[in-house]
């Protein structure tokens, strides 16, 4: 996920789980764990008094997919094609889920 800052070194690709972070200027970092085998994705914004403002978690899904680069955006696509998350690292609203 090249939006990301950095890989985190809690990821084990042996086991399809990846963690990465992006920190923005503002002082929110924005983690994103996935879970390959299990489709399972985990998102948290924290503030730079690592309080975590908002953690979202997600079961079955389908696609994590980055819609632009150069923005920092993407998708997450729930299996039964009824939800999506939108996560944006740069912009003012970071997060948006819609069914």
């Amino acid at each position: 996920m090249s939006i990301f800052d950095e890989l985190l070194p809690l990821t084990e690709e042996e086991l399809g789980n990846y963690w990465f972070k992006s920190s923005r200027s503002d002082g929110l970092v924005i983690t994103l764990a996935v879970s390959i085998y299990e489709c399972k994705v985990a998102i948290s914004i924290y503030s730079s008094s690592e309080v975590a403002i908002a953690s979202v978690h997600f079961k079955s899904c389908a696609e994590v997919n980055v819609l632009d680069g150069k923005r920092k955006c993407l998708e997450i696509l729930h299996g039964n094609g009824k939800g999506r998350c939108f996560i944006s690292l740069m912009g003012d609203t970071i997060l948006e889920y819609s069914e």
